[in-house]
């Protein structure tokens, strides 16, 4: 069968570049705003577990607490300044460790300080409390 064309129809000429970039849908750049609290949640395990670790299998087995993809997150903190080790486990599971946070401060397990190990990173230094703000005055 012969396809029947209407010679009087206009020809379709082919799209410009510029039509061809107004018609790509658009597209955000990096993760889903849904992704921070599985970041946070990722980073808060591998807190805990210290030099223990965590497997990735653990991580994709509870996708509403670290979303379906724990790996993108672990390469976000990374990214962001984090120190996580990655080695293969077995075939097909991944063994992350937490080495230091964003701020270089190393999780309270690894560390040797006890205030540290009992109450996490110790606090920056803050001089402006106003508790001893005027102790150089007389009454």
């Amino acid at each position: 069968m012969q396809s029947q064309s209407n010679p009087r129809a206009p020809k379709r000429a082919s799209p410009t570049l510029a039509e061809v970039a107004q018609a790509r849908p658009r597209r955000g750049t990096g993760a889903p705003a849904r992704c921070g609290s599985h970041k946070a949640a990722i980073l808060a395990l591998l807190r805990e577990r210290g030099p223990q670790g965590v497997l990735g299998s653990e991580m994709y087995n509870s996708p509403e607490r670290f979303g379906r993809s724990p790996r993108n997150r672990i390469s976000e903190l990374r990214k962001e300044g984090c120190e996580i080790s990655g080695e293969p486990r077995g075939t097909s599971d991944w063994h992350y460790v937490l080495l230091r946070d964003s701020t270089g401060a190393i999780p309270s397990s690894q560390s040797s300080d006890w205030f540290e190990q009992s109450h996490g990173p110790r606090p920056s230094a803050v001089n402006d409390l106003p508790l001893f703000a005027n102790s150089g005055e007389k009454a």
